[in-house]
């Protein structure tokens, strides 16, 4: 019996469209199932805060990969897993994972966290040629400049130690990028560190509801599971304030002819191109890590007098130390690199996304994996004795990881000593995704430790009975990392360190 032409071509259609998807199915579900996943938890807890420590207990008992099924979610603990992985294969995992809540909340207009696509590589290109480390020198002047007027405000009020530091942070970029001197509009220094706050909270809490029902977006804010429009609604609006009150300013002083600025020069150079203006507008940066050298120091008395003893040595007690000092400075050096070893900003790196399958080590990394480099930090570590540790807390490559010692850096084996690659320095980040303004970051926290450590003692405060008060040297939990507040004496080393600083005003 003959079939009817419609009903072979029926039968035909399907049997075709069945065996295109055996093959295309067959692949993977091979892949899947000829190379495991790496070992992992089972239906994990991940906390909102201080995750990097159940990190480090997943580590102790899985190794140096934590796979996170459920999550599709990679755990590194080891710097040379998370080299193979986010710098060799770099083409595969440098993308940014993306929530529905970010997106609403304008994240994927911020460099550090945008995806992978024409519009960051376009960002990124920007950034890198105007923050090369060989053009870093046109930014001296300025970190000359707010620097020494940090000196002297610690001088000065010693006690609002931690709000000089956030001041520091922000004058340098926007004095660096926009011209702008931010001691004098403090309506932009808030807007900063709004911004900042907004893009912790926005990163730490959780919308479900949101993220596996879009549509809510259009729901008002009372909602039941609409909270995120109130958080969606405050990053856009100082984010917005962040990016356009300085830039209109800078651009403003240029066409007035009463400044010039890196930003202002680049939207002259940019003017009628509109993608090329929003690419500028979206280069503001921030830094860290000031707050943990000067507890380090109120720690470790003994560190600061070997870093100080080598400044007047090299430099003498007539001047401030300049950039042109540091290669002779290597154990101020390795103060700094022991500080980023210690207490990086971010104790777990951004997540990475890989945009295909890979096989590492035997074990199969499905596309779309969310990888963490687990950079660690001392609480995390000071709970897990004699255990796997994170990045920058693996004894194989640091010896007594949970102790501060520059030595570690000093006696480096390498040639160059304690100064190697800037890359080496994991708090930056990994591939294709490392801080883009890294290079300008370095020098501004060296110069920083330099000119600290040349003009003040930092020492424990004391008690009205004379008596040191301790610091426990507790740390924040929230996204970004840095010391609670604490009590610290902080005075000029002699009458000559007071008249060094005084002297900088006079220059500026």
């Amino acid at each position: 019996m003959t079939m009817a032409p419609a009903s072979s071509f029926l039968a035909l259609s399907g049997i075709a469209v069945s065996t295109v998807t055996l093959l295309y199915l067959f692949p993977r579900r091979r892949q899947s199932f000829v190379e495991p996943y790496p070992p992992g938890p089972e239906s994990p807890n991940i906390p909102a805060l201080d995750a990097w420590i159940q990190f480090q207990e997943w580590g102790r008992e899985y190794g140096d990969l934590v796979y996170i099924r459920e999550n599709n979610m990679l755990i590194l603990n080891n710097a040379h897993v998370a080299n193979d992985l986010l710098d060799k294969r770099a083409r595969i995992y440098s993308d940014r994972a993306m929530t529905n809540t970010m997106k609403l909340c304008g994240f994927d207009d911020i460099l550090s966290v945008q995806q992978y696509s024409d519009k960051w590589r376009g960002n990124r290109r920007l950034f890198q040629q105007n923050f090369r480390n060989s053009v870093n020198s046109r930014f001296y002047p300025d970190q000359y400049k707010e620097i020494h007027q940090f000196l002297q405000n610690l001088m000065d009020v010693p006690e609002e130690f931690m709000q000089h530091m956030m001041l520091l942070s922000q004058g340098i970029i926007y004095a660096s990028l926009y011209g702008l001197d931010i001691r004098s509009d403090k309506f932009v220094a808030q807007r900063v560190e709004r911004t900042v706050l907004s893009f912790a909270r926005a990163l730490s809490e959780s919308f479900p509801a949101f993220e596996r029902f879009p549509w809510l977006r259009f729901m008002p804010s009372w909602f039941p599971g609409c909270g995120f429009q109130e958080v969606a609604k405050e990053c856009i609006a100082v984010i917005n304030e962040a990016d356009t009150i300085p830039f209109d300013q800078a651009v403003k002083n240029l066409k007035m002819g009463t400044g010039t600025s890196l930003i202002a020069e680049l939207v002259l150079e940019s003017e009628g191109n509109p993608v090329a203006i929003d690419r500028i507008k979206a280069m503001g940066t921030t830094m860290s890590s000031i707050s943990s050298f000067f507890l380090t120091m109120t720690q470790h008395p003994e560190v600061q007098l070997k870093a100080q003893a080598e400044i007047d040595h090299v430099i003498g007690r007539d001047r401030l130390p300049t950039f042109e000092d540091r290669h002779s400075l290597p154990y101020v050096e390795s103060v700094y690199r022991e500080i980023m070893r210690m207490h990086p900003p971010l104790p777990a790196d951004l997540p990475h996304v890989s945009t295909e399958d890979d096989v590492y080590r035997g074990y199969y990394l499905p596309k779309g994996c969310q990888v963490i480099a687990n950079i660690c930090f001392e609480q995390a570590c000071t709970m897990l004795k004699d255990v796997r540790r994170g990045i920058n807390r693996d004894p194989n490559m640091f010896p007594e990881p949970d102790k501060f010692m520059p030595e570690r850096f000093l006696n480096s084996p390498t040639p160059t000593g304690p100064f190697t690659n800037i890359n080496n320095i994991y708090a930056f980040g990994f591939g294709r995704r490392v801080c883009a303004g890294r290079h300008m970051a370095d020098n501004t926290v060296w110069l920083t430790i330099v000119s600290v450590l040349a003009t003040l003692d930092l020492r424990k405060a004391k008690d009205d009975a004379g008596n040191e008060i301790d610091i426990p040297g507790e740390y924040t939990k929230t996204f970004f990392r840095h010391p609670v507040p604490y009590q610290s004496s902080i005075t000029p080393r002699d009458l000559q360190a007071r008249d060094l600083i005084f002297a900088t005003a006079v220059v500026h």
